[in-house]
């Protein structure tokens, strides 16, 4: 391949499958379900009100974006938007598990 066919050719989006061996919260998910879990790229901004789950921080779970952050370099984020409401699920429990969180119902 060329170094202008190299350029012109948009990179791969990193899955949660990618990244699985480096966050306990992925360890219990299927491989299935990991394979559909896009990783928004660095330097990503997120939008005002939309959801998303940064993998880094469990404990934070789930979290709606005040509007002008961005992902850091290193930082693991999936959006809600990206995913299946069942591959969701299992990510908001695997963060209740990691921190022995009682689950909730929550709305949709």
């Amino acid at each position: 391949m060329s170094e202008d066919q190299r350029e012109r050719s948009p990179a791969r989006r990193r899955r949660a499958i990618d990244v699985c061996a480096e966050h306990r919260i992925l360890r219990e998910i299927p491989d299935a379900l990991l394979r559909e879990m896009p990783l928004l790229d660095e330097g990503t901004t997120l939008e005002r009100r939309h959801e998303y789950l940064d993998l880094h921080d469990p404990a934070r779970a789930d979290f709606r974006a005040e509007g002008g952050e961005a992902v850091k370099p290193g930082q693991r984020v999936i959006a809600r938007t990206d995913v299946s409401v069942e591959a969701w699920e299992e990510l908001r429990a695997a963060c209740d598990r990691l921190v022995h969180r009682r689950a909730l119902p929550r709305a949709s």
